[in-house]
């Protein structure tokens, strides 16, 4: 016991020792103690301090998560990890659930501001917003929180005088997305329940690292100070362990963002039930006219076995009905920026879980007549072996087709050549391509032009974002590909997918055919972990589209729209490519 407590205390007490700060961190070391002690001990707290909170209160614990996030990143003393600050925030959370005015609050916010001793002037910090974005930098709430002049005052001075230099709880990934690096998992068993307390540190961990790290957290359908506001109240007062799991799936989900995820061993059984652990089948689907449609074949030899093909449309799944089964696993689609992207998200998820080895489905055959089927679904990912893909062939009235899901760089050059007196192509990008598009443009350019631009966190001022340097594509000649070019997209056109369809808009005078894509781009962070040892990620980088609206949400700009329909599909055409080759022949 003794090597822990003093574990504890040498976390809590700043590096660069203060004298006049001895009796205060003493304090916190004290408060630290007593809540660590709760949890290591069970979860005795969490079952009687689910009471409601005042209005006041959910106040208070805003601006507790709001400044400890802010102190977090910008604090000299803090962002460079001189203090267990999980449990400092653990220790203010008694002290401003108590403060019951305004008054009391900016005394409990201004004691704390003394407590971190005071912050030097900085001399490399440069506050101007020159080669900056600050669309999601938002600190308002300094100023219209009702703070009094000296708070605001103080905050507003370690806003200018930041912490600058290597942060302890952030650094660049690989592609200068953020790596959030630091943060206690909670692994232990209590933490799939854990008292308030640590329950509001998960909602604060997260929302903190969105507000500062997320480059498209100003496009969230609800401001983000107010998610924090709505979230409080159900992370608080969660009264079981599904309750407060739920929560953070919720969380995670507000966000928006396609490239976001949850994944971790601590999820309920309760979770586990709801989902329904069998999730795993020989072949996707896409939803049209409300029905699942058969799009992909992952294993033939199951696939046959069991009597499923390509285009079979199912109406019911386990005896429920495909709207059904979507309304049914909506609240655990997390991983959406749009409806298109989270129905997608869907469909390669749980459409068809349950807590059975078998599944009964609904066929509809092209006479309109339902067939029933039973099929096994598994609680592992199955061998994947799909047929081999057709990368590009001849379509009729010399037109060429090019799927990107399977285009190799090396094999580009030879297929354009081969492809080069054809009087149209069709490039398929309802898919996840590789990266070839660079090569691609520079046989459909006349000219070098600006690709998409894309963003990245500027460490030196959390909330504050820079764009990488322009990437040119394309090249200058005199004779680049003469004929039409015409890309597909549709919801499976997702992150690189998207960013290529963006980057071939520029290359020639291309018609962009299909329906909304994902709405997903700008790669993802590596994984943040929350308490309960779960995990998360989002969009790492900022993407906008070449006449400077962002792609999150909207996805890529499409000329024509044109979606499959049931009949066409039961019928064996793709509806997409009949449209391309009709705009290749001027028809």
């Amino acid at each position: 016991m003794a090597d822990w407590l003093i574990s504890i205390g040498l976390h809590m007490t700043l590096r660069t020792q203060r004298s006049n700060l001895i009796m205060k961190k003493q304090f916190l070391i004290l408060l630290t103690i007593i809540g660590s002690f709760n949890i290591a001990h069970g979860n005795q707290t969490a079952d009687t301090a689910t009471r409601n909170l005042t209005s006041y209160q959910i106040t208070s614990l805003q601006v507790l998560g709001q400044v400890w996030g802010f102190l977090k990143y910008y604090h000299p003393n803090v962002a460079k990890g001189q203090l267990n600050w999980d449990s400092v925030l653990i220790a203010k959370i008694p002290v401003f659930l108590v403060a019951g005015n305004a008054r009391a609050l900016n005394e409990v916010v201004l004691t704390w501001l003394n407590e971190l001793g005071k912050v030097p002037a900085c001399t490399q910090c440069d506050n101007t917003l020159t080669d900056r974005l600050s669309y999601n930098f938002d600190t308002a709430w300094i100023t219209h929180r009702g703070f009094n002049g000296e708070l605001v005052s103080k905050l507003q001075y370690i806003l200018t005088n930041r912490s600058q230099g290597a942060c302890y709880y952030a650094a660049y990934g690989t592609t200068h997305q953020i790596k959030i690096i630091n943060e206690e998992a909670y692994g232990s068993p209590g933490f799939r329940y854990p008292s308030p307390d640590y329950r509001l540190l998960t909602l604060f961990r997260y929302w903190n690292i969105v507000n500062y790290f997320s480059p498209y957290k100003y496009i969230t359908s609800k401001k983000w100070d107010s998610v924090l506001t709505e979230l409080i109240p159900p992370f608080y007062q969660a009264k079981d362990e599904l309750q407060y799991q739920l929560n953070i799936i919720k969380m995670i989900g507000m966000l928006e963002d396609g490239h976001s995820t949850f994944s971790g061993a601590g999820w309920s059984r309760q979770i586990r039930n709801l989902i329904g652990d069998y999730s795993y089948l020989p072949f996707s689907c896409f939803i049209v006219e409300g029905k699942a449609v058969v799009d992909l074949i992952t294993n033939d030899s199951l696939c046959k076995a069991q009597g499923i093909a390509l285009n079979d449309v199912i109406v019911s799944i386990d005896g429920e009905t495909i709207e059904e089964r979507i309304n049914k696993y909506w609240p655990f689609i997390c991983n959406a920026s749009n409806k298109e992207g989270g129905l997608f998200a869907l469909c390669n998820s749980f459409l068809f879980a349950g807590n059975t080895g078998n599944c009964a489905i609904t066929r509809l055959t092209p006479q309109g007549v339902t067939t029933s089927l039973n099929i096994e679904r598994s609680k592992s990912p199955l061998p994947y072996a799909p047929p081999v893909p057709i990368v590009w062939k001849m379509l009729p009235d010399n037109i060429g087709y090019i799927d990107m899901s399977e285009l190799q760089t090396r094999d580009v050059d030879k297929i354009m050549d081969s492809l080069g007196a054809t009087r149209g192509i069709i490039i398929d990008i309802r898919n996840h391509p590789n990266d070839t598009w660079p090569v691609i443009a520079a046989r459909l350019s006349s000219h070098t032009y600006l690709a998409p631009r894309m963003i990245y966190p500027d460490l030196s001022y959390p909330g504050m974002y820079k764009y990488y340097g322009d990437r040119i594509a394309g090249k200058d000649q005199s004779s680049p590909y003469a004929g039409k070019v015409v890309l597909l997209v549709n919801e499976h056109t997702k992150s690189h997918g998207e960013y290529s369809a963006m980057a071939l808009q520029g290359a020639a005078k291309t018609i962009t055919i299909g329906s909304t894509t994902s709405g997903a781009d700008g790669d993802w962070t590596e994984w943040i972990v929350l308490p309960g040892q779960f995990k998360t990620r989002f969009s790492g980088l900022g993407v906008y589209d070449l006449d400077g609206t962002v792609a999150q949400k909207k996805g890529v700009n499409i000329d024509i729209v044109c979606k499959p329909t049931i009949k066409g599909l039961q019928q064996g055409r793709d509806e997409l490519i009949e449209a391309a080759i009709k705009v290749i022949n001027g028809k």
